[in-house]
């Protein structure tokens, strides 16, 4: 599964930022940088911890700026939150699909590619 990191700006144009996938028991995220150098043009500050000066992030566990933007594993809802989403495992890249890792206080959100 891949994810599409979208940033919208102030007139509704979407910028498509980057790339987000599990490889090799690993997560990746691939920045798009002309996307991401337009959408700092209209007021996108970066993503979160994430260091733009590289293209491609590799880590063993789910990016903070992503883990976030969903419940956690121990969160006492997360039971009914996985069965409203007909979830049967908790699966981080799953539950970012099917809530597009929403936060009602920025303006990202992830598409499956």
């Amino acid at each position: 599964m891949i994810l599409n990191l979208y940033w919208k700006d102030n007139e509704q144009n979407e910028y498509m930022l980057g790339k987000l996938y599990k490889s090799d028991e690993k997560y990746h995220f691939d920045i798009n940088e002309e996307e991401l150098k337009k959408a700092t043009h209209k007021g996108c500050f970066g993503i979160g911890e994430i260091n733009l000066l590289y293209k491609n992030h590799v880590s063993d566990t789910l990016f903070d700026f992503f883990k976030r933007r969903i419940p956690a594993k121990d969160s006492a809802d997360i039971e009914d939150i996985m069965m409203k989403l007909d979830m049967k495992i908790y699966d981080q890249l799953e539950l970012l699909e099917k809530t597009n890792g929403i936060l009602y206080t920025d303006r990202y959100y992830l598409k499956a590619a």
